[in-house]
């Protein structure tokens, strides 16, 4: 007698419902974790923003720039951020960084 080799319909029917199910469990945590990571890295962003603005200020015997509010402040803060060149690369999530003047705290738009 010859035997057919391959999977019955239950068997595949079985195994698609236990890969939805999977899936369905699955794919929100992730997108919640994902949710989770823009929302430390924003926080993360303001805070050495704000480190930044603060190395700024301090005299240049102590490492800053004793900067004021203008256009040349940005450049120095930039300089105190590793990796940073522009604002838009602190840019999480499809929201803005706002870096405010040396007074004001850095915001999300």
């Amino acid at each position: 007698m010859k035997t057919k080799k391959g999977f019955t319909l239950v068997e595949v029917m079985i195994v698609v419902a236990i890969i939805g199910l999977l899936a369905a469990v699955g794919i929100p945590s992730i997108l919640g974790a994902m949710e989770k990571s823009k929302v430390k890295a924003k926080a993360r962003n303001v805070q050495d923003v704000i480190r930044a603005k603060g190395m700024c200020t301090l005299p240049a015997d102590m490492g800053g720039v004793n900067a004021t509010d203008g256009a040349d402040v940005d450049t120095e803060i930039f300089n105190h951020l590793d990796g940073v060149t522009q604002i838009s690369d602190l840019d999480v999530g499809g929201k803005t960084m706002s870096i405010n003047s040396i007074g004001t705290a850095p915001a999300y738009n």
